[in-house]
């Protein structure tokens, strides 16, 4: 036997990129958790695996390097084009911002890039190359390998569909970051059912844009009206500090002055009356017919599930009412704010993915609210969202019922009617508001429900200011005024 001499040869790699046995251990460790990526890969050749893994680095890890084109082995160099391919793409580093660092949503990125990439590949090419010839032989990609063009509209299209899962989870856990702590085969089954349904894939975008859209409109109404200033008064709120004690802190030899008046809450400031409502709970009927199926179906449930978002994190309770015929049965979703975040997920869950078809009865739903209700009075009254496409009379002696509890309870009914009009529901509704089939309007409508739904409540508890006497209103100064005999 010849004696070899000199150090080793250089080890080919099967996988693209640089990665250390960390990177390995994370993807071993999420695979029994994502079914998905699991079977897929089962199914495929083995090399599907390596590009799997090469898929899993490039969306997870902190940093990424293509190894050199001669430490690859031949058969696997057309993954490194595809990879470095993707590298060069701002639609990889979006989706990055999504998984980065994260196994799980990172997984759920790597099944469904791969299932593209797999499904639009022939058969032939699913097969490890052969004849590949020497070692340091390069194989050139065929033409029939992903174009770019295509791997760009993959990335972006899996980014959109990713963004929408986690934005959904992580907005209905009970608090900041909470949607971490759930079990990784739980959050895992959560997002694949948003994207893989298009259904609740369409329902989680639209709910992200609607909830976004209202929380901006609601912080700039609040901007304008939820505060007033009433007077000054002594304090340490930098910022309600009145401009002239700031200009103190900007003066370099009167700033210790300012540090003094803050540390013993010495400061002139504003003193601001500001509205604390007692919550109103919240009711949103919901047709279930079959007409509603499609776009509509998914407008209303978006825009309800953001409506609901915005009164939870209010304080305020919802109750999401699903109905159909009068032989169907209601399907009643009680949302609270004390609710913990798996139990929050799966009744969002069960809202979105409900549907019943078959006709359309009103008086049932309206009915449950007034019973829900119940016939106290003083309390802080009710906020009533009821969306439908159909025409259904309403019995006259329950439109006076209705009217009747109304004037007691403080039920403010608001209407939404898509594509036909209101007759029956515009006797009872405060406010009704028509949509066409096409919906040109609905985004505009949902980010709307934010402040003007919302915003009501059963009147404001600001403090009185003190009045003095022959004074029918008093001054803001009055305060530091002595108190009179």
């Amino acid at each position: 036997m010849a004696a070899t001499f000199g150090p080793p040869g250089p080890t080919m790699a099967r996988s693209v990129l640089v990665h250390d046995p960390f990177d390995q251990e994370a993807f071993e460790d999420v695979l029994p958790r994502a079914p998905g990526l699991r079977l897929l890969l089962e199914s495929e050749p083995p090399e599907a695996r390596d590009l799997a893994f090469d898929l899993f680095c490039s969306f997870y890890k902190y940093f990424v390097k293509l190894l050199p084109a001669d430490a690859v082995v031949p058969e696997r160099r057309r993954h490194r084009d595809l990879i470095g391919r993707a590298l060069e793409l701002r639609e990889h580093e979006k989706l990055r911002a999504w998984t980065r660092l994260k196994p799980v949503e990172t997984a759920l990125a790597t099944e469904l890039v791969l299932d593209h990439l797999l499904h639009e590949r022939g058969p032939e090419e699913a097969e490890p190359a052969k004849d590949v010839g020497e070692p340091g032989d390069v194989v050139e990609p065929e033409d029939t390998d992903t174009s770019t063009e295509r791997l760009r509209e993959v990335l972006g299209d899996v980014r959109k569909d990713l963004e929408a899962a986690v934005e959904l989870v992580a907005a209905w856990s009970s608090g900041p970051g909470e949607e971490t702590r759930l079990p990784p085969e739980i959050k895992m089954q959560l997002m694949r059912n948003l994207v893989r349904n298009p259904r609740l894939r369409r329902i989680g975008l639209l709910f992200g844009r609607y909830r976004r859209m209202g929380v901006r409109d609601r912080e700039l109404k609040a901007l304008l009206a939820s505060e007033e200033v009433v007077d000054f008064v002594r304090g340490g709120d930098v910022a309600r500090a009145l401009a002239g004690e700031l200009a103190n802190f900007a003066m370099r030899e009167r700033e210790d002055l300012f540090y003094s008046k803050l540390v013993t809450h010495q400061l002139l400031i504003y003193e601001l009356s500001e509205r604390h409502p007692q919550p109103r709970p919240v009711y949103l009927c919901l047709d279930n017919s079959g007409s509603m199926s499609g776009e509509k179906e998914i407008w209303a449930k978006a825009s309800a599930l953001a409506l609901s978002h915005l009164a939870l994190q209010h304080g305020r309770s919802v109750e999401v009412v699903l109905f159909g015929d009068a032989a169907d049965p209601l399907r009643i979703v009680s949302l609270h704010p004390q609710d913990k975040g798996p139990e929050r997920l799966e009744k969002v869950m069960d809202v979105a993915s409900y549907f019943l078809g078959g006709g359309t009865d009103f008086q049932k739903p309206l009915a449950h609210v007034l019973d829900a209700i119940g016939e106290g009075q003083g309390g802080p009254g009710t906020d009533v969202l009821f969306v439908s496409d159909g025409l259904c009379p309403l019995p006259e002696d329950f439109v006076r019922r209705f009217i009747k509890s109304k004037a007691r309870n403080d039920i403010r009914l608001t209407t939404v009617v898509i594509g036909g009009e209101p007759f029956s529901l515009a006797q009872i509704s405060d406010s009704v508001n028509r949509l066409e089939d096409s919906l040109e309007a609905g985004d505009e409508l949902a980010a709307q429900f934010a402040w003007s739904f919302l915003e009501r409540s059963s009147g404001t508890n600001r403090r009185p200011r003190p009045h003095r006497a022959g004074r029918s209103e008093p001054l803001v100064f009055d305060h530091f005024l002595p108190e009179e005999p």
